[in-house]
């Protein structure tokens, strides 16, 4: 997982989300999985709202399309929460995966794991090593 990521534990229903998935199933079956995602989101403080959006194709990381919708849906403001069946359903590539979970999480937004059930957020306060600035050291050894 990202270096910067922490987990926290969820406990009432706080987390208005929407779900994100990739999958190139019917939509019956799409519904009945929402459904029984809906229940495992709420023994988690997570409000399941009726919102999916569907990367359908052949390919695991998500199109540029699929982004826009979940970006313009999470502007809104009327969610805090996204939920994957996993955190790689968004994209394989560990910095692509960071670079989103930040942008998200500078707009207060955090990813649920129904796979770990575990609620996931950037913390924005701590900066990767190789953008953290050296601690001033007063002049020792000058």
């Amino acid at each position: 997982m990202c270096s910067n990521v922490k987990s926290v534990a969820v406990d009432v229903f706080v987390h208005p989300a929407i779900m994100f998935m990739n999958s190139n199933k019917s939509e019956s079956n799409i519904r009945q999985l929402i459904q029984q995602n809906r229940q495992k989101c709420s023994m988690a403080g997570i409000a399941l709202m009726n919102e999916t959006i569907i990367n359908k194709g052949s390919n695991r990381d998500i199109d540029r399309d699929a982004v826009n919708m979940l970006i313009t849906r999470l502007i809104t403001g009327q969610y805090d929460t996204v939920v994957v069946e996993n955190m790689a359903d968004i994209t394989a590539d560990v910095s692509d995966l960071e670079e989103f979970m930040r942008d998200a999480a500078n707009i207060g937004i955090g990813f649920f794991e129904l796979s770990t059930m575990q609620y996931h957020m950037y913390d924005t306060t701590k900066y990767p090593a190789d953008m953290e600035r050296p601690i001033w050291g007063g002049g020792k050894g000058c």
